[in-house]
């Protein structure tokens, strides 16, 4: 009975919607794609393993902390050019980035309609951005993915705006994919050692921790701040 018992309760775990469809969605290709990778290192080639460590790491750079990681992905691209095809790199890195801009666009379109940031919301800046967004939405995300210009504002921006996650994705499809494979064929041909290119790479890394490091302790300095909850983010 207690085998019985406990087998119900993990079916009914695996079963239960985690959200809305989108949220329940996004845990479980989560899973899917941890158990994957799981199955990559442990049966597949040496090579295929390389390959989800650097989808692991396109998923971190571009995540919500991107904001803190600049120039740390481009090294990266470079390094990995060197040790497959660019084109493959190129292709691995749009699909994680594809994922976590999903999940960027959800969670930050979640917490930027929270009552918190109401003020942020209505703030005469940041509606003159919408605006100007709203003109040209499309081409604005094609343009900052694949652009000097701040990626991380279009986060933001497409939202609060409502502009639909699959036009969204396709811009940054569009834009990102030449980007990654410019810098994944750069690596490739540019006469730089292999040494000096991965100590590159290790120190952007390490600038990109120390800053985030002294960010998160100058967080826990200030004065505490009224947090959303589980419950406020996943609807």
């Amino acid at each position: 009975m207690k085998d019985a018992s406990r087998g119900h309760r993990l079916r009914h775990a695996l079963v239960r919607p985690r959200g809305n469809f989108v949220w329940d969605g996004v845990v479980r290709g989560s899973a899917v794609l941890a158990l994957a990778g799981i199955g990559v290192l442990l049966y597949a080639s040496p090579g295929a393993a390389g390959l989800v460590g650097f989808t692991v790491v396109t998923i971190w750079v571009n995540g919500p902390l991107g904001i803190f990681l600049p120039a740390t992905y481009e090294p990266i691209l470079m390094l990995f050019g060197r040790l497959y095809p660019p084109l493959l790199v190129a292709a691995v890195g749009i699909l994680g980035t594809l994922y976590i801009e999903f999940l960027n666009y959800h969670l930050y379109g979640k917490i930027l309609h929270l009552r918190g940031f109401r003020a942020a919301r209505e703030n005469r800046v940041v509606a003159v951005t919408v605006r100007l967004f709203e003109r040209m939405p499309f081409f604005t995300v094609w343009l900052c993915s694949w652009s000097p210009l701040p990626y991380w504002a279009i986060r933001i921006v497409a939202p609060l705006a409502g502009y639909p996650v699959h036009r969204y994705l396709l811009a940054t499809l569009l834009g990102r994919f030449p980007r990654l494979w410019f810098f994944a064929a750069l690596g490739l041909y540019w006469s730089i050692s292999t040494k000096w290119l991965a100590a590159i790479t290790l120190g952007s890394v390490a600038v990109a921790a120390l800053i985030w490091w002294l960010k998160s302790r100058k967080g826990r300095t200030a004065p505490a701040a009224t947090l959303p909850t589980t419950g406020d983010l996943i609807p």
